[in-house]
């Protein structure tokens, strides 16, 4: 990952010791970094009149308790420099989006945890911040309980689990894809060597007509052509993701490479399961589209089908639709 300068920690309502602060004080220490905490509170629409009645605390009275509360959190799990604190009223994305803009941030963190009853562990918020937000975006899932307490040290509970596997999603072959790949990789290696753990690089390949192959229609494998293409078609993806992952593995210890077939986001998923990747690093645009598209098709399926932290990059010149 390239130098940090300011990092923004995003605790959206939870002032426990999670992953994702442990992770951001981390990487605040490594880099020297300026580290801000932020929670908002969300705007009431309860009138005055009810709010006192009924003894509530107003729009104000809750910032000053989630300042209180982030300051005492910093006070527990925050050594070296101290951080900033901010705490906003307003809708949640657009607060965080307004202070990454304001402010420079160059990567935002924020805990997300398990929703038994939901497709997604990513909640609407999660969803706009990955989506809107121009700077790298840390989606660090938390453990459940039962991993929480199972044999461990409240100090080790806190900490961020070490020695797993880090899987970079990149389009090896996509051309102009250079950039946005080596952002990919250059940020993946980072958290690879970062935890202890192994870096994989996995590329997708899907040709023009391959939901006919894959449909009802007559296989054409026995036609000398089409095979002959086929082959072709995987040796220059081969040869791609090759040639990309050459650079990369001599920078990180433990590094492999896997070419797969088939559906993108579809194949990346099952890939991270397999492997039991523990963070799946993937750019949610190859290059800067037209106003109103922030997101590409298999970047939004894989972020709904995700059961793991994320750690999403914007191409540069992306401009956020939220000013």
């Amino acid at each position: 990952m390239q130098s940090l300068d300011h990092i923004l920690y995003f605790a959206d309502g939870d002032f426990s010791p999670t992953r994702a602060l442990q992770r951001a004080v981390a990487l605040a220490q490594k880099h020297q970094a300026q580290l801000t905490l932020m929670d908002i509170t969300v705007e009431s629409n309860l009138s005055a009149d009810l709010i006192k009645r009924f003894g509530l605390a107003d729009d104000v009275q809750q910032c000053e308790q989630r300042l209180a509360a982030l300051t005492h959190l910093a006070e527990t799990c925050v050594s070296g420099q101290q951080p900033m604190f901010r705490v906003s009223i307003g809708t949640p994305f657009i607060e965080v989006i307004r202070t990454v803009q304001h402010n420079g941030h160059d990567l935002l963190l924020k805990p997300v945890r398990n929703r038994p009853d939901a497709q997604s562990i990513f909640t609407s918020t999660d969803m706009h911040l990955l989506r809107k937000c121009p700077c790298p975006v840390w989606m660090e899932q938390e453990p459940t309980k039962g991993e929480a307490v199972a044999g461990a040290t409240v100090e080790a509970q806190q900490m961020p689990v070490l020695g797993k596997r880090v899987l970079a999603a990149v389009d090896a072959a996509l051309p102009g894809g250079e950039s946005i790949n080596r952002r990919i990789l250059d940020a993946a290696t980072a958290a690879a060597i970062e935890r202890g753990g192994a870096l994989d690089i996995v590329h997708v390949w899907q040709t023009p007509f391959e939901p006919v192959l894959s449909g009802t229609a007559p296989q054409p494998a026995q036609d000398t052509n089409m095979t002959e293409a086929l082959a072709a078609i995987e040796q220059h993806h081969a040869s791609a993701l090759e040639t990309l992952g050459a650079e990369y593995s001599a920078r990180a210890n433990d590094v492999c490479t896997h070419l797969l077939r088939g559906e993108p986001a579809k194949k990346v998923l099952e890939c991270a399961r397999t492997l039991a990747s523990d963070l799946l690093v993937l750019a949610t645009l190859s290059r800067p589209r037209e106003p109103g598209l922030f997101i590409g098709t298999t970047a939004e399926d894989l972020l709904y089908g995700a059961q793991t932290s994320v750690l999403a990059l914007k191409p540069s010149g992306f401009v956020s639709p939220v000013q």
